[in-house]
Formats: C-alpha cells, structure tokens, sequence
C-alpha cells in the first residue's frame, strides 16, 4: 500500500507539491497546537479554570478589537507587495509596507487608549471583577500584537512561508509559557502576571521580526503606493476577517455573558481539543489555495487538485476523530477532573470539526476560482446564524436539567460549520460539476490524467 502510494506522489508533480508543501505548514501547526495546550495545561493548574476562562475572554476581546486595528492591512500586504515584487519593484513594496505600519500603528494606539477606558464597563457586562486588570493589560499589547501579523504577512507575500510561520500564535503562546514557567520558579505571581507575559512575549516576537525584515526592502524610488489604495484593497479584506473571528469566538462571548468563567475555561479545552481534527486543514489549504488560483482555467486539473485535497483531508482528519472519541474524557481529565463535564461538548464539536475537514478546503476552491463575493456572504450569513443560536441555545441548555449551557454553545458551533460548508459544497457542484467531499466513489478512485 505504501508503495503504491510513493509510486502515486512520484508520477503526479502537482500531488507531491501538494503534500510536500502542506507537511512543512503542517509541522509548524503542530508545533502552534501543542503551545496552546501547555498553556492552558500551566494557567489551569497554578490558576484555576476561571482564570483561564478569564484569559479566554480577555483574549477574544483583543482579537477582535485587533482585527479592527489592522485594517485587513495585514491580508492586503500579501496581495500588494506580492504583484509589486513580481513587477521588481521593491521601492513602491517597501513604502506600501512603511504607510501600513504607520496606519496599523496609529489606529492600534487609538484603539488601546479606548479599550482601556471601558475596561470597567465590559468586565461589568461580564459580571467579572478579573476581567478589568485582565483587559487593561492586554490593551497595552494591541500595537505589538497587531504589527506581527503585519510582518508575518510581509514574508507570507515574499512565498517565505518558514519565517511567516514563526510568528503565529504559537510561538506567541510558547514564549508565553516559558515567561509564566519562569515566573512559578522565581516568584508567586498572582493571576495578573499571566497577562504581562503576554505583553513581554509580543514585544519579543515584534523585536525579533522588525529584526529579520529591516533589510528586506533595500531600495526607494519616487513612485509612491497611496494611502487611499492600501485602504480600497484592505477595507473589504478586515470585513471578512471580522466575520471569520465571529464565527471562531461568537460562542466564548456568549458564554462568558450567561455562564461563570469556569465554565468558559472548560468549554475553551473542548473547543481547542476539537480543533486537532481538523489540524491538517489549515496546512492542506495553504498550498492548495494558490494551486487552485494557478489552474482556475483549466477544470481538468482543477477536479483533480480539489479531489486530491479532499483525499488528503480524509486520511489526516477521520483517524483523529476516532482517536478523539475513544480518548476525550481521558484527555479532559488531564485539566482536572471538572473538565470531564464537557465530554458531551467535545463529542458534539468532534462531528463539526470533522466535517469541517472533510469539506474544509471547499471556501478556498470557492475564493481562487472567482467566486470570492459569494464566499463573503456564505461567512457573512453564517456569522449571523452563530450569533442567533448562541443567543437561545446557550441559556436553553442551561435552564434544562438534562444538558450544560456549553453544550448549547457546541451545538451552535458544529450547526454552523456544517451549514456553511454544506452551502459551499453546493455551489461547487452548481458552478464546476463536481462534489467536493470524500464519497466513496472519490476515495477510491484513481487521479485524473
């Protein structure tokens, strides 16, 4: 079987690239998950479940007032500098990269002064004292954290995809750890300290970056990119990324409004501990999306790049699943025995993560192949449905005696999932002919000439 398969990737130029480029994102991803973990495993254990439901929300405020502050520049610079240097012309990449920062930054520092004064009211509308320090300290992180992803995605859009992936959340989380590890030895730090190591670890992961991008940009010419063509491409780029961070969040804020932080913490390692089912997906679609955009033209290739895809996420995300169905509770009770609670919230997220993986990369054959408007309004409604179920499932759940308000929340989470990726299959099918999901008859069928 094995040599079949090596026979396989050996005859097939473009499934190699595929696997071959997916490995490498795959192994840095790896390396993002298992960060996440340690993180959590370390504030549960010396904090307590509510103070890593109170990182939990104080964390996903700041994502999303992040997203704001950047201005979709982030995901514009991949697109600008790109085409500026195909056409050699690193003098407009390096001012377009320079009016970026200098926007991010400005609207960044704008943004922290103002979450910083209504620290106060949100941990009111919480109902959580911790939540004040919590947000005050993570505003002063919003200016570094929002300029790494913008020179992460500098060196995304120069095709260096092993220093982009440096500066993802990961390393952010490791560095993180180490600061708070640190911390336990020297001193007993009270549950604030956990934020400053935040901070720290942005201001590390920012030095380190404006480090290795001072001297990527060498040249200057007169010919200027302007302000007002950063903002047309970048506007509608932060209005999907808002939408993708309101689907990924939507269910924590709701739970921290209806339900005690610890339950936030717990339903926050269920929801992470989903998420290694559909691990490969992220890899899958980085190599695959700009594959897809190369053969837009050419549907025979196409269908089989799509089909290989899907292939490729059958076979990384169904054996997890199983692992995760078999090995869950177990897993759970590794935060402590509370944590058993959400076994149901798990296996409920399982079901939407699989088949989130399953038909993950159908969006992106969607968005490289034209149809980009079309996959703002799938997100867009999606978004709205998660907001809506969240609203009455969340409280519904938590009144009944028969079921925990977070499983109202998982419940809200796979719906979606399965909603948005049913309606993207939809449309694959109506658009280019074909169904983008592991069938049978796909699994065990040969590659297209």
């Amino acid at each position: 079987m094995i040599d079949i398969l090596k026979k396989k990737i050996k005859i097939d130029e473009q499934f190699q690239e595929l696997i071959s480029g997916s490995s490498i994102v795959f192994l840095f991803r790896l390396f993002g998950f298992f960060s996440g973990y340690l993180l959590s495993y370390i504030i549960t254990n010396y904090y307590g479940e509510e103070v890593l439901g109170v990182y939990s929300l104080a964390f996903t405020i700041l994502s999303f007032v992040v997203v704001l502050s950047r201005l979709g520049l982030d995901e514009a610079l991949v697109k600008v500098i790109s085409d500026l240097l195909f056409q050699h012309k690193e003098g407009q990449a390096k001012n377009a990269y320079r009016k970026s920062v200098f926007l991010v930054c400005l609207n960044s520092l704008i943004l922290s002064f103002f979450l910083y004064q209504i620290a106060d009211l949100v941990a009111y509308w919480f109902e959580n004292e911790l939540l004040i320090k919590a947000i005050k300290i993570m505003s002063l992180a919003l200016v570094p954290f929002s300029l790494i992803k913008v020179n992460a995605d500098v060196f995304r859009a120069m095709k260096n995809m092993q220093v982009f992936s440096y500066f993802q959340t990961g390393s952010l989380m490791m560095l993180m750890s180490i600061f708070i590890l640190l911390g336990i030895y020297l001193f007993d730090p009270t549950y604030y300290f956990l934020f400053y190591a935040f901070f720290g670890a942005c201001i590390v992961l920012l030095l380190w970056s404006f480090l290795l991008i001072r001297n990527k940009f060498p040249t200057s010419e007169k010919k200027m990119v302007t302000y007002r063509g950063l903002i047309k491409i970048s506007l509608p780029m932060m209005l999907t990324s808002s939408m993708f961070l309101a689907l990924s969040w939507t269910d924590t804020i709701f739970l921290g409004r209806y339900l005690s932080e610890d339950q936030v913490g717990i339903y926050y390692i269920a929801f992470k501990l989903g998420l290694i089912i559909s691990l490969s997906l992220f890899a899958v679609n980085s190599i695959a999306g700009p594959k897809f955009s190369e053969h837009s033209n050419d549907n025979i290739v196409l269908k089989r790049l799509a089909l290989q895809s899907v292939k490729l996420n059958f076979w990384s995300c169904f054996p997890v699943f199983i692992f995760l169905l078999l090995s869950g509770e177990w897993l759970l009770s590794l935060y402590g025995f509370s944590f058993i609670t959400a076994k149901k919230s798990l296996f409920i997220l399982a079901i939407g993560q699989l088949y989130n993986g399953l038909s993950g990369s159908v969006l992106t054959f969607l968005n490289m192949t034209g149809y980009e408007k079309l996959v703002s309004k799938i997100i867009l409604s999606a978004a709205l449905l998660n907001i809506v179920l969240n609203y009455y499932l969340i409280p519904l759940f938590h009144l009944s005696p028969n079921f925990l308000g977070i499983e109202g929340a998982a419940l809200s989470s796979t719906i979606c999932l399965i909603y948005w990726n049913t309606i993207g299959l939809y449309f694959v099918y109506k658009h280019h002919g074909f169904i983008m999901f592991p069938i049978p008859s796909i699994l065990i069928a040969r590659n297209e000439k």
